[in-house]
Protein backbone atom coordinates (compact mmCIF):
# COMPACT_ATOMS: atom_id res chain seq x y z
CA UNK A 1 0.00 0.00 0.00
CA UNK A 2 1.06 3.58 -0.65
CA UNK A 3 0.25 6.68 1.34
CA UNK A 4 -1.86 9.04 -0.73
CA UNK A 5 -0.18 12.31 -1.63
CA UNK A 6 -3.48 14.15 -1.64
CA UNK A 7 -4.04 17.85 -1.14
CA UNK A 8 -4.10 17.65 2.62
CA UNK A 9 -0.41 16.75 2.66
CA UNK A 10 1.23 18.30 -0.36
CA UNK A 11 -0.77 21.37 -1.37
CA UNK A 12 -2.66 21.89 -4.61
CA UNK A 13 -1.39 18.90 -6.53
CA UNK A 14 -4.58 17.63 -8.15
CA UNK A 15 -5.56 20.59 -10.28
CA UNK A 16 -7.94 23.16 -8.80
CA UNK A 17 -11.47 23.84 -9.97
CA UNK A 18 -13.78 26.73 -9.13
CA UNK A 19 -14.75 26.71 -5.49
CA UNK A 20 -18.30 28.02 -5.87
CA UNK A 21 -20.86 26.34 -8.08
CA UNK A 22 -24.56 26.58 -8.73
CA UNK A 23 -26.94 24.74 -6.42
CA UNK A 24 -27.79 21.23 -7.52
CA UNK A 25 -31.43 20.43 -8.22
CA UNK A 26 -31.26 16.63 -8.01
CA UNK A 27 -31.03 14.89 -4.65
CA UNK A 28 -27.53 13.61 -3.97
CA UNK A 29 -26.76 9.92 -4.19
CA UNK A 30 -26.47 8.40 -0.72
CA UNK A 31 -22.91 7.85 0.46
CA UNK A 32 -22.59 4.23 1.56
CA UNK A 33 -20.26 2.78 4.17
CA UNK A 34 -20.52 -0.74 2.76
CA UNK A 35 -20.38 -2.24 -0.72
CA UNK A 36 -23.67 -1.75 -2.58
CA UNK A 37 -25.46 -4.23 -4.85
CA UNK A 38 -24.36 -2.53 -8.08
CA UNK A 39 -20.73 -2.28 -6.96
CA UNK A 40 -20.78 -6.03 -6.27
CA UNK A 41 -21.74 -6.63 -9.91
CA UNK A 42 -19.59 -3.91 -11.46
CA UNK A 43 -16.25 -4.48 -13.15
CA UNK A 44 -13.21 -2.64 -11.74
CA UNK A 45 -12.05 0.05 -14.13
CA UNK A 46 -9.08 -0.87 -16.30
CA UNK A 47 -7.53 1.85 -18.38
CA UNK A 48 -9.04 5.30 -18.83
CA UNK A 49 -12.41 6.48 -17.60
CA UNK A 50 -15.22 6.75 -20.13
CA UNK A 51 -15.52 10.25 -21.58
CA UNK A 52 -17.11 12.54 -19.04
CA UNK A 53 -19.94 14.55 -20.57
CA UNK A 54 -20.65 16.75 -17.55
CA UNK A 55 -19.08 17.27 -14.15
CA UNK A 56 -19.99 19.93 -11.60
CA UNK A 57 -17.07 20.65 -9.26
CA UNK A 58 -17.55 20.10 -5.56
CA UNK A 59 -18.57 23.15 -3.55
CA UNK A 60 -16.11 24.33 -0.90
CA UNK A 61 -18.08 24.01 2.38
CA UNK A 62 -18.26 27.05 4.62
CA UNK A 63 -17.93 24.66 7.57
CA UNK A 64 -14.46 23.78 6.30
CA UNK A 65 -13.49 27.41 5.74
CA UNK A 66 -14.63 28.18 9.28
CA UNK A 67 -11.76 26.19 10.78
CA UNK A 68 -9.33 26.95 7.95
CA UNK A 69 -8.89 23.23 7.40
CA UNK A 70 -7.66 21.13 4.51
CA UNK A 71 -9.60 17.95 3.77
CA UNK A 72 -9.04 14.76 1.81
CA UNK A 73 -11.56 12.07 0.93
CA UNK A 74 -11.40 8.89 -1.15
CA UNK A 75 -14.64 7.44 -2.51
CA UNK A 76 -15.54 4.37 -4.54
CA UNK A 77 -17.72 5.44 -7.48
CA UNK A 78 -19.90 3.03 -9.45
CA UNK A 79 -21.43 3.92 -12.81
CA UNK A 80 -24.53 2.22 -14.16
CA UNK A 81 -25.10 1.39 -17.83
CA UNK A 82 -26.48 4.88 -18.51
CA UNK A 83 -23.23 6.54 -17.41
CA UNK A 84 -24.71 7.97 -14.21
CA UNK A 85 -23.11 7.73 -10.79
CA UNK A 86 -25.41 5.16 -9.20
CA UNK A 87 -23.49 4.36 -6.01
CA UNK A 88 -20.92 6.18 -3.89
CA UNK A 89 -19.08 4.43 -1.09
CA UNK A 90 -16.80 6.14 1.38
CA UNK A 91 -13.44 4.38 1.08
CA UNK A 92 -11.28 6.60 3.31
CA UNK A 93 -11.74 9.88 5.15
CA UNK A 94 -12.70 12.60 5.29
CA UNK A 95 -9.30 13.41 6.78
CA UNK A 96 -9.07 16.97 8.11
CA UNK A 97 -6.02 19.08 8.86
CA UNK A 98 -7.10 22.16 10.87
CA UNK A 99 -5.21 25.43 10.59
CA UNK A 100 -3.11 26.69 13.48
CA UNK A 101 -4.90 29.59 15.15
CA UNK A 102 -8.40 28.61 14.05
CA UNK A 103 -10.88 27.85 16.83
CA UNK A 104 -11.72 24.20 16.46
CA UNK A 105 -13.02 21.26 18.44
CA UNK A 106 -14.19 17.73 17.81
CA UNK A 107 -17.75 18.85 17.10
CA UNK A 108 -16.67 21.52 14.59
CA UNK A 109 -14.40 19.06 12.79
CA UNK A 110 -17.18 16.47 12.64
CA UNK A 111 -19.54 19.04 11.12
CA UNK A 112 -16.88 20.02 8.56
CA UNK A 113 -16.23 16.37 7.65
CA UNK A 114 -19.95 15.78 7.11
CA UNK A 115 -20.09 18.87 4.89
CA UNK A 116 -17.22 17.54 2.76
CA UNK A 117 -19.09 14.26 2.27
CA UNK A 118 -22.26 16.11 1.24
CA UNK A 119 -20.35 18.33 -1.16
CA UNK A 120 -18.70 15.39 -2.93
CA UNK A 121 -21.93 13.40 -3.14
CA UNK A 122 -23.85 16.38 -4.52
CA UNK A 123 -21.22 17.01 -7.18
CA UNK A 124 -20.91 13.36 -8.22
CA UNK A 125 -24.67 13.11 -8.60
CA UNK A 126 -24.45 15.57 -11.51
CA UNK A 127 -21.65 13.74 -13.34
CA UNK A 128 -22.46 12.04 -16.64
CA UNK A 129 -20.21 9.70 -18.64
CA UNK A 130 -20.45 7.91 -21.96
CA UNK A 131 -22.44 4.74 -21.42
CA UNK A 132 -20.17 1.84 -20.40
CA UNK A 133 -20.81 -1.66 -21.77
CA UNK A 134 -21.51 -2.77 -18.19
CA UNK A 135 -21.41 -1.14 -14.75
CA UNK A 136 -17.89 -0.11 -13.72
CA UNK A 137 -16.39 0.95 -10.40
CA UNK A 138 -13.32 3.04 -9.54
CA UNK A 139 -11.83 5.23 -6.80
CA UNK A 140 -11.61 9.01 -6.84
CA UNK A 141 -9.73 11.20 -4.38
CA UNK A 142 -11.03 14.67 -3.54
CA UNK A 143 -8.97 17.42 -1.96
CA UNK A 144 -10.10 20.70 -0.41
CA UNK A 145 -7.38 23.30 0.15
CA UNK A 146 -7.36 27.11 0.33
CA UNK A 147 -10.80 27.61 -1.15
CA UNK A 148 -10.30 25.18 -4.03
CA UNK A 149 -11.70 21.70 -4.52
CA UNK A 150 -10.08 19.18 -6.84
CA UNK A 151 -10.27 15.51 -7.71
CA UNK A 152 -8.22 12.74 -9.27
CA UNK A 153 -8.54 9.10 -10.25
CA UNK A 154 -6.85 7.16 -7.46
CA UNK A 155 -5.09 3.83 -7.29
CA UNK A 156 -6.86 1.46 -4.83
CA UNK A 157 -3.54 1.00 -3.01
CA UNK A 158 -3.47 4.66 -1.92
CA UNK A 159 -3.87 5.10 1.86
CA UNK A 160 -4.69 8.22 3.84
CA UNK A 161 -2.84 8.80 7.12
CA UNK A 162 -4.83 8.09 10.27
CA UNK A 163 -4.45 11.74 11.30
CA UNK A 164 -2.34 14.81 10.62
CA UNK A 165 -1.17 17.61 12.89
CA UNK A 166 -2.50 21.14 12.58
CA UNK A 167 -0.59 23.28 10.08
CA UNK A 168 -0.36 26.95 9.05
CA UNK A 169 -3.40 28.17 7.14
CA UNK A 170 -2.78 27.05 3.57
CA UNK A 171 -4.71 29.92 1.97
CA UNK A 172 -2.28 32.47 3.42
CA UNK A 173 0.84 30.77 2.06
CA UNK A 174 2.82 33.32 0.05
CA UNK A 175 0.48 36.20 0.94
CA UNK A 176 1.82 39.37 2.60
CA UNK A 177 0.23 40.41 5.90
CA UNK A 178 -1.08 43.95 6.01
CA UNK A 179 0.45 46.25 8.60
CA UNK A 180 1.39 49.88 9.12
CA UNK A 181 3.87 49.54 6.27
CA UNK A 182 1.37 47.76 4.01
CA UNK A 183 -2.05 49.22 4.62
CA UNK A 184 -5.14 47.05 4.15
CA UNK A 185 -6.64 47.66 0.70
CA UNK A 186 -9.73 49.79 0.24
CA UNK A 187 -12.98 47.87 0.10
CA UNK A 188 -14.82 48.54 -3.18
CA UNK A 189 -17.84 46.35 -2.49
CA UNK A 190 -19.39 45.75 0.91
CA UNK A 191 -21.94 43.00 1.45
CA UNK A 192 -24.00 43.21 4.60
CA UNK A 193 -24.32 39.89 6.44
CA UNK A 194 -27.81 38.46 6.71
CA UNK A 195 -28.68 38.10 10.38
CA UNK A 196 -29.85 34.48 10.75
CA UNK A 197 -33.40 34.34 12.05
CA UNK A 198 -32.53 31.57 14.49
CA UNK A 199 -29.77 33.75 15.97
CA UNK A 200 -32.15 36.72 16.25
CA UNK A 201 -34.81 34.59 17.92
CA UNK A 202 -32.20 33.27 20.36
CA UNK A 203 -30.93 36.83 20.92
CA UNK A 204 -27.39 35.92 19.88
CA UNK A 205 -25.20 38.90 19.13
CA UNK A 206 -21.55 39.92 19.13
CA UNK A 207 -18.50 40.20 16.90
CA UNK A 208 -17.15 37.61 14.46
CA UNK A 209 -13.49 38.13 13.55
CA UNK A 210 -12.13 36.69 10.32
CA UNK A 211 -8.77 36.49 8.62
CA UNK A 212 -9.01 36.85 4.86
CA UNK A 213 -6.77 36.43 1.84
CA UNK A 214 -7.24 39.04 -0.89
CA UNK A 215 -6.23 37.87 -4.36
CA UNK A 216 -4.39 39.99 -6.91
CA UNK A 217 -7.70 40.87 -8.60
CA UNK A 218 -9.32 42.11 -5.38
CA UNK A 219 -11.44 39.03 -4.75
CA UNK A 220 -11.53 37.39 -1.34
CA UNK A 221 -9.77 34.13 -2.11
CA UNK A 222 -10.53 32.56 1.27
CA UNK A 223 -11.65 33.39 4.79
CA UNK A 224 -11.42 31.69 8.16
CA UNK A 225 -12.80 32.42 11.59
CA UNK A 226 -10.50 33.65 14.37
CA UNK A 227 -13.21 34.68 16.86
CA UNK A 228 -16.29 32.53 16.55
CA UNK A 229 -19.96 32.86 17.36
CA UNK A 230 -21.22 29.55 15.94
CA UNK A 231 -24.73 30.77 15.08
CA UNK A 232 -23.30 33.73 13.15
CA UNK A 233 -20.17 32.29 11.52
CA UNK A 234 -21.81 31.21 8.25
CA UNK A 235 -23.39 34.60 7.66
CA UNK A 236 -20.08 36.33 8.36
CA UNK A 237 -18.15 34.05 6.00
CA UNK A 238 -20.65 34.35 3.14
CA UNK A 239 -20.74 38.15 3.34
CA UNK A 240 -16.95 38.35 3.55
CA UNK A 241 -16.43 36.17 0.47
CA UNK A 242 -18.79 38.38 -1.55
CA UNK A 243 -16.82 41.58 -0.79
CA UNK A 244 -14.30 43.11 -3.19
CA UNK A 245 -11.14 45.18 -2.63
CA UNK A 246 -8.77 47.32 -4.60
CA UNK A 247 -5.93 45.10 -5.85
CA UNK A 248 -2.65 45.59 -4.02
CA UNK A 249 0.59 46.17 -5.92
CA UNK A 250 4.15 46.59 -4.68
CA UNK A 251 6.59 48.21 -7.10
CA UNK A 252 3.98 47.74 -9.80
CA UNK A 253 3.61 44.01 -9.20
CA UNK A 254 0.26 42.61 -7.95
CA UNK A 255 0.47 40.72 -4.65
CA UNK A 256 -1.81 38.64 -2.48
CA UNK A 257 -2.33 39.98 1.04
CA UNK A 258 -3.94 38.91 4.29
CA UNK A 259 -6.11 41.17 6.40
CA UNK A 260 -8.68 41.09 9.20
CA UNK A 261 -12.41 41.68 8.96
CA UNK A 262 -14.88 42.11 11.81
CA UNK A 263 -18.65 41.74 11.48
CA UNK A 264 -20.71 43.08 14.37
CA UNK A 265 -24.17 41.59 14.90
CA UNK A 266 -26.51 43.41 17.28
CA UNK A 267 -30.25 43.52 17.90
CA UNK A 268 -30.44 47.27 17.31
CA UNK A 269 -28.52 47.45 14.07
CA UNK A 270 -29.14 43.89 12.79
CA UNK A 271 -25.66 43.92 11.18
CA UNK A 272 -22.94 46.50 10.87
Amino acid sequence: MRFARILIIGGLCLGGVPAVTTAQSRAAVEVRNAVGPLEQQAKPLTGALPRRKSAEPADYPWELRRIGAKAALIVQVTLDRSGRVAEIRRAQGPLLQPAIGSPSDVAAERVAADAVLRSVATALTTWRFDEPASPITFQLSFGFVAGQASHSLTDPSEVLPAQVAAAPWAAAEGAMPTSKALQPPKKTKYVKPVYPKAALDARVQGEVLLEIVIATDGRVADARILKSIPQLDQAAIEATLAARYEPVAINGLPVRVTSMVTHTFSFKTKTE
